[in-house]
C-alpha cells in the first residue's frame, strides 16, 4: 500500500434512518462534530493494519510464492483484520472488486470508492475520506482509506499472464465468485475502513 497524503474531506452523511428524524427537535437530531481524538484513533488503527496486513501477505509472497500468500490470506487475514476493532471502533478492508465476500463494501463505502476513483481518473492524487453518519443508535465516524495496488500484488490481483496457473486455481478453489483479478499497478484496490462510535451531541 503507498503512502498516502492524511487530507481529510469532511461531509455529514444522512441515512434513511437519520433522514427520517432530521426534522424533529430532539437532540439526537444534532450530529456530534467529527472529533480530534476520534480522528486520531480511526487514523491509528489505520495506521496499524495496513502495515500488519501487508507485511504478512508480502513476507508469505517472499517466502512461499503466490500460492502461500493466497492460502494465508484466506485463512488469517480476517482474523487478523478483527483483532484491531476494539472499544467502539470496527475496521475492515473493502474493495472495487471483491474476492472475499466479507469485503464488499456497503452502500457508503461503495459511494467513497467511487468518489476515490473520480479523483484518481482526474489525476489527482488519493486522499482518506472522513464523514460523520447516523446509525440506528446514534452517530459514527467512517474513516476510508484508499488502498492503491502495489507492483508485487499483481502476483495476485494482475490480469491473467501475470498470475501463475497454481495460484489461478487456487484461488479459483478458496474462492469461486472471484472479481478481485485484473488490476495494474497504482490503481484504486479498495480500502481501508474505519468507523468509530460517537457521543451524542449535546
Amino acid at each position: 500500500m503507498r503512502s498516502l497524503s492524511p487530507a481529510i474531506v469532511l461531509a455529514v452523511l444522512l441515512t434513511a434512518a437519520g433522514a427520517a428524524c432530521s426534522g424533529g427537535s430532539g437532540r439526537g437530531d444534532t450530529p456530534p462534530a467529527a472529533d480530534s481524538t476520534s480522528i486520531a484513533r480511526a487514523r491509528t488503527a489505520a495506521d496499524s493494519l495496513g502495515p500488519d496486513l501487508m507485511g504478512m501477505l508480502l513476507g508469505e509472497l517472499e517466502r512461499g510464492g503466490p500460492e502461500s500468500a493466497v492460502a494465508v490470506c484466506a485463512d488469517s487475514a480476517q482474523v487478523r483484520t478483527a483483532r484491531h476493532s476494539r472499544d467502539g471502533l470496527t475496521i475492515r478492508r473493502v474493495g472495487t472488486r471483491v474476492r472475499n465476500r466479507r469485503n464488499a463494501p456497503d452502500s457508503i463505502e461503495t459511494r467513497v470508492l467511487a468518489y476515490m476513483q473520480g479523483e484518481l481518473d482526474a489525476g489527482r492524487p488519493l486522499k482518506e475520506v472522513v464523514e460523520v453518519g447516523r446509525t440506528v443508535d446514534g452517530w459514527e465516524l467512517r474513516l476510508m482509506r484508499p488502498i492503491a495496488l502495489l507492483d508485487r500484488c499483481t502476483a495476485c490481483h494482475g490480469n491473467a499472464e501475470q498470475i501463475a496457473p497454481a495460484a489461478r486455481a487456487l484461488i479459483t478453489a478458496r474462492y469461486p465468485e472471484d472479481r478481485a483479478v485484473g488490476y495494474a499497478p497504482g490503481e484504486l484496490r479498495g480500502a481501508i475502513s474505519v468507523r468509530v462510535a460517537l457521543p451524542a451531541a449535546r
